[in-house]
C-alpha cells in the first residue's frame, strides 16, 4: 500500500494483517513480520478475491478463451516477463481445471509479485 485514506480510529482490514502502522500514534513505527495471517488474507481476503476476478476478467477481454495466451498474458502484466515452459503448463492446467480467477490469486501470491527488489 502506497496510498490509502485511513482515518486515525479505523483499523485497517486489509493491511492489517501485514503490520500497517498505528495511524493513531503521532509518529507510528511500523513492524516487520512475517505471519500465516498474511499468506491467508492474501489468498482469501473479499479484497483479494474482488481484485482476482477483475483481473481474470481483464485477462480474458484481452488475451481471449485460449488458457495458454491468458497464462502469457497474466505474466507479463503482473511480472513484467513471459512464464517459463513450465510455469505456462502448470498454469495453464489451473486454469482449465479451476478457473481465470484462481490462477490470478496465485500470481498476486507469487515471491516476485509481492517483493520488489
Amino acid at each position: 500500500m502506497v496510498y490509502q485514506y485511513k482515518p486515525r480510529v479505523q483499523l485497517d482490514d486489509v493491511f492489517g494483517a501485514f503490520d500497517c502502522p498505528d495511524a493513531g500514534q503521532i509518529t507510528p513505527k511500523r513492524n516487520r513480520s512475517t505471519t500465516a495471517l498474511q499468506a491467508f488474507n492474501l489468498l482469501n481476503s473479499p479484497f483479494a478475491l474482488q481484485t482476482a476476478a477483475a483481473f481474470a476478467s481483464r485477462l480474458a477481454r484481452e488475451a481471449g478463451t485460449d488458457p495458454e495466451a491468458q497464462v502469457r498474458w497474466a505474466f507479463e502484466l503482473a511480472l513484467g516477463r513471459p512464464p517459463e515452459p513450465v510455469e505456462l503448463g502448470a498454469a495453464a492446467k489451473v486454469v482449465r481445471e479451476n478457473g481465470l480467477p484462481v490462477l490470478c490469486r496465485t500470481v498476486f501470491n507469487l515471491n516476485e509479485f509481492i517483493h520488489v527488489p
